[in-house]
């Protein structure tokens, strides 16, 4: 045998080599990955690009809202925020959020009570609570009412159950509503008078609605904060749960009535509305 290589031999070693160190990277192979990283690039600087495009053109809207810094008219301000409602994310939601919570006034009442209808429309839990913190009874009774309708649509959580629990009972123990305080019932026309007491009942029924809807929750915050089931219950709600018509909450009134029968009259307790409570919900 030859002691020297043939070509067919170098040939051999050759190949063997090339494939212990890898692909061969060639001109156009080193082209190709260089159009690859610079489309990636392109894409990442549009996107960024669309991004910040996408942020300014919120913000402008949100502006247009408020009427800052001019205003351009109530019809304009309410397009602004339908049409930034048509925009997804937190950023929208936030900033719907913004004109929602911006205080009344001749120039941005309709645009804030738009924002909050298309709150309403989000499906999002985390705004319910802040839709909650507007039943107040000094906030106006548009604010209120586009609230509470707005919560209908919404899932309510814990929070969102005591701001509303919160405001009734304020308004239950006699705190004027705002409009309330502006209308005298002896002065003022009954067509006026009427007309608010059917707003005001349907603001109250859109609550009731939430409440019922979220039952176990309200069942749960009565007991813990308004003393439902023991022998003090409050009587905002003993005159609540009618309202709802909750019968969930009969073993719960029974609890309470059974508690207060075993108290000597001298112990103060709401003995005629826990009975009528338990008469209305026909409790057993």
């Amino acid at each position: 045998m030859s002691r020297y290589a043939t070509n067919e031999d170098l040939a051999t070693v050759c190949d063997i080599k090339s494939r212990e160190s890898g692909p061969t990277i060639t001109p156009k192979t080193m082209k190709t990955t260089k159009v690859i990283v610079l489309v990636g690039i392109a894409v990442v600087i549009a996107g960024a690009g669309f991004f910040s495009y996408r942020t300014k053109r919120m913000e402008r809207l949100y502006f247009e809202a408020i009427g800052y810094p001019e205003f351009h008219g109530s019809s304009q301000s309410k397009q602004a925020v339908r049409t930034l409602a048509d925009y997804h994310g937190r950023r929208a939601t936030g900033l719907l959020v913004g004109i929602a919570l911006t205080p009344d006034s001749f120039l941005t009442g309709s645009s804030t009570l738009e924002a909050i209808k298309a709150l309403g429309e989000r499906n999002d839990p985390d705004v319910a609570p802040i839709l909650a913190n507007l039943l107040q009874p000094q906030e106006e009774l548009a604010t209120r009412k586009a609230a509470a309708e707005a919560l209908q649509h919404l899932p309510c959580s814990a929070e969102c159950v005591d701001r509303i629990l919160q405001y009734l009972f304020r308004v239950s123990s006699g705190e004027p509503n705002y409009e309330d305080r502006w209308v005298d019932s002896s002065e003022s026309p009954d067509s006026v008078t009427a007309t608010l007491r059917q707003e005001q009942q349907e603001s109250y029924q859109s609550l009731y609605a939430v409440l019922v809807r979220q039952k176990s929750t309200t069942l749960a915050i009565l007991t813990k904060v308004y003393g439902l089931g023991t022998d003090a219950p409050s009587t905002f709600s003993l005159q609540l749960l009618p309202n709802l018509k909750l019968r969930e909450s009969c073993p719960a009134l029974l609890r309470s009535n059974q508690a207060i029968t075993k108290q000597p009259d001298t112990f103060i307790a709401p003995r005629a509305e826990i009975r009528a409570a338990i008469a209305s919900l026909s409790c057993k």
